[in-house]
């Protein structure tokens, strides 16, 4: 069964006729208009069932639904009127992206086609006057929103306004850098995997051996070599670069020349491409690394470790200088929380091995060097130096100022919508269906001329 976003997409991109309506009426109908857009009950009904998840839905669930379609549908009307369109070269690139995600999660182009019953091409057709209307309505929200500014003197003022049982409970949090270093292997090493998966490579090209075969039994990426180094269908982009480039440049059947990736070294075999997807076989081959050269790496950063301890230099220079981490190493070494774009981390989102080592330093302190694993599965060494630590604690201006600050925005933010909204209601036609007229709005939605 599909889920989450996967299930919400799909659902929109249903047509009506698929969609449950109540018996006894219409496939579908127009239940509401605002000025020169209308509003179907298909709309809604997926908008609901996106909203549901599983769960019944209250009234005022429903009405909220409503009434978010009623403002978009005034945004795309004013969008008209006010001339604001949206480059096609933008929906393009939207409609590109969505698809390719979304094939990608059915398991190719094949797959959605399927479930959808058309071809690409029709099912991009279908939903391209969709994507446009949605960018139509983010454009006219950043117009609606562009003059908010925020001033220091309105964030307290904010702040000040929230009463004191109110303000919110802020975990323990931390910030910290890092330094990496990811150890080399020798050229004696890189030579000898260069020659075995040449030869390999060699075997496979003249029909001696089965790509299936040397990649069951030799490859080194655990995630294809089960299933005879196929990759599956995949989009550009998903992998590094320099594979899509060797995979781009083969035809089907094609062998192609061992080639080096951040990974290792590589030879694959093309089985499929369409457009800018492609299904490879691919043999990965990684040099090792000893105690030699991961003691190497620890020494390097137990000499940087008792420079920042006796002051001769700072952790920020050295990490822009010997880290191999390059997310942090520009920053000064300072790790980046993403999904906030903040500096600041909560503790309890740290993986395990950040925690105990952050949780036994002192702010400016530097920890001992740590052997760590890295996502491909390589080892490094790396020390962290913690920056600063926040004990849990009600949100105030200090420490909290840029979360305080974004708050505030944000309400500004929404009374800049609301004065938008109650501005273009006076001027313009909306007329809802009776079996909505008992919802609550916001806004007064329903205020429509006697006799509708």
């Amino acid at each position: 069964m599909l889920k989450g976003s996967l299930h919400s997409f799909l659902l929109l991109l249903l047509p009506v006729s698929c969609l449950a309506q109540p018996q006894g009426t219409l496939i579908d109908r127009v239940i509401g208009v605002v000025g020169r857009e209308a509003i179907l009950y298909s709309e809604l009904s997926v908008r609901l069932e996106q909203a549901k998840q599983g769960g019944a839905l209250t009234n005022a669930a429903r009405c909220g639904a409503l009434e978010d379609l009623l403002y978009e549908k005034l945004l795309l009307e004013h969008a008209a009127l006010d001339s604001v369109v949206v480059d096609q070269a933008q929906v393009d690139a939207e409609l590109d992206r969505r698809i390719r995600y979304f094939s990608a999660q059915l398991g190719g182009d094949a797959k959605l086609e399927e479930f959808y019953g058309k071809t690409i091409t029709e099912i991009r057709a279908e939903f391209r006057s969709q994507v446009e209307d949605q960018l139509l309505v983010q454009n006219m929200q950043q117009r609606i929103t562009a003059d908010v500014r925020v001033t220091p003197r309105d964030v307290q003022r904010f702040y000040n306004s929230i009463p004191a049982d109110s303000v919110p409970l802020i975990n323990a949090e931390v910030e910290y850098a890092q330094i990496v270093r990811e150890p080399k292997p020798d050229e004696a090493e890189e030579r000898r995997v260069r020659r075995k998966i040449e030869e390999y490579r060699e075997s496979v090209h003249k029909g001696e051996k089965e790509i299936c075969i040397v990649a069951m039994l030799y490859s080194e990426d655990p995630g294809s070599a089960k299933d005879c180094g196929e990759l599956g269908l995949v989009p550009l982009g998903t992998m590094v670069p320099e594979f899509d480039a060797v995979a781009m440049s083969l035809k089907e059947g094609e062998v192609s020349q061992v080639f080096k990736t951040e990974y290792g070294y590589h030879f694959m075999q093309m089985v499929e491409r369409r457009g800018e997807y492609y299904n490879a076989r691919h043999v990965l081959m990684r040099p090792q690394l000893g105690n030699v050269e991961l003691q190497k790496e620890r020494t390097v950063l137990d000499s940087l470790v008792g420079r920042i301890r006796s002051e001769k230099e700072e952790f920020g220079a050295l990490a822009a200088r010997f880290s191999e981490d390059a997310e942090s190493k520009d920053l000064g070494g300072v790790v980046i929380e993403q999904n906030n774009n903040s500096s600041r981390w909560d503790m309890g989102a740290l993986d395990q091995q950040t925690f105990f080592v952050l949780d036994k330093l002192k702010p400016g302190e530097v920890s001992e060097p740590q052997l760590i694993v890295l996502p491909d599965g390589s080892k490094a060494y790396r020390v962290l130096q913690l920056i600063s630590h926040t004990p849990p604690h009600k949100a105030n201006l200090k420490d909290d100022y840029r979360m305080i600050q974004q708050a505030a925005e944000g309400k500004l933010r929404a009374a800049a919508v609301e004065e938008w909204v109650s501005s273009r209601l006076d001027g313009t036609y909306v007329r809802l269906n009776k079996d909505y007229k008992g919802c609550t709005f916001t806004h007064d939605w329903a205020r429509e001329q006697a006799g509708n």
